[in-house]
């Protein structure tokens, strides 16, 4: 029957005492394959850029044999770790991606290194508050050409020996004050590592093709196809100085030569398809996005105040703090 009383029809309210966040900002996605001696550098930066409350770190083993030392590090409410069974980095950030609940996706390698401090992070997350059709940016590395594997720093802004990043946000008032005068430049596409994006606009693309690579191989060019296929949709693909640098412990993948020959072999292959692509992409909505800038002074000195500020660190000498 129907309750009577003060109380009748009240509805009633669950309360959670649980420090898990079923919303976090970031969710930050590492794919490793035999880099735990790097898993605490990585897993304590994260959470000095983003603290706990905002962040979640899901992280995949790919190689199955180095559990004990992430599991090691990941002691917070909202830390998950896969084992894979050498599944490589197509079908992981794709399957990490659909687990993750953050509203936007940092996604790593176990070989990264990160900046101390917070200003990295909180600036690339401050563009996408300034330019909300932004959907990637990429922290490395970015190109209005397919960036083949010979010629790749030679086509691209960026890191050191890529040129610099020629604008900046201008300082007008639209910006977002962790974005105010960063230097930044809408590209066609990005070079993976970091890369940012926004967890809805991955998934309604499908994430990366997991056509580019069979299972176990290098999916080379994922990230140009994917950029591509966000300007399609009507969003936007940006660059700036993330100042994360990659190589902790060596480059796996350039120093096994079968993961070397099908490193090329997928590099011509989904080159050329990203080729096709790029003579339907619409070069002339990445040029009015760049309209909005403003140039920098002095590109060069912008780069370095930049990766000297947001605390960069060769992979040799990163640390651990």
């Amino acid at each position: 029957g129907q309750g009577t009383g003060a109380h009748a029809g009240a509805r009633q309210v669950r309360q959670c005492n649980s420090s898990h966040s079923d919303r976090p900002l970031l969710s930050a996605i590492v794919q490793t394959f035999r880099d735990g001696t790097n898993a605490r550098q990585i897993v304590r930066r994260l959470r000095s850029a983003a603290g706990d409350e905002a962040l979640e770190v899901l992280v995949n083993d790919d190689s199955r044999s180095e559990a004990a030392a992430w599991l090691a590090v990941l002691t917070g409410p909202n830390d998950f770790l896969v084992s894979s069974p050498n599944v490589h980095e197509i079908r992981a950030y794709n399957r990490l991606a659909r687990m993750a609940r953050g509203e936007y996706l940092l996604l790593l390698q176990g070989d990264h290194c990160l900046p101390q401090g917070r200003e990295w992070l909180q600036t690339g997350l401050g563009l996408f508050a300034t330019f909300p059709r932004l959907a990637l940016l990429g922290g490395q590395m970015g190109f209005d050409e397919v960036p083949l594997r010979k010629r790749a720093e030679r086509v691209s802004w960026g890191v050191p020996p890529c040129r610099p990043i020629p604008t900046r946000v201008p300082r007008n008032g639209m910006a977002h004050r962790d974005a105010v005068g960063a230097g930044f430049m809408f590209v066609a596409g990005v070079n993976i590592g970091p890369l940012l994006v926004r967890r809805s606009a991955f998934l309604l693309a499908g994430g990366f093709d997991e056509g580019f690579s069979c299972a176990g191989e290098p999916g080379i060019q994922l990230d140009t196809d994917l950029s591509l296929r966000l300007w399609q949709a009507g969003h936007q693909v940006g660059l700036y100085t993330s100042a994360v640098s990659n190589g902790v412990g060596g480059r796996k993948t350039r120093k096994n030569a079968e993961q070397k020959r099908l490193r090329r072999i997928n590099d011509a292959i989904n080159g050329a398809r990203c080729a096709r692509q790029l003579r339907r992409h619409d070069a002339a909505a990445v040029t009015a996005a760049n309209a909005e800038l403003e140039a920098a002074p002095d590109a060069d000195s912008l780069r370095s105040d930049e990766l000297r500020v947001r605390g960069h660190r060769p992979p040799g000498t990163c640390g651990e703090e």
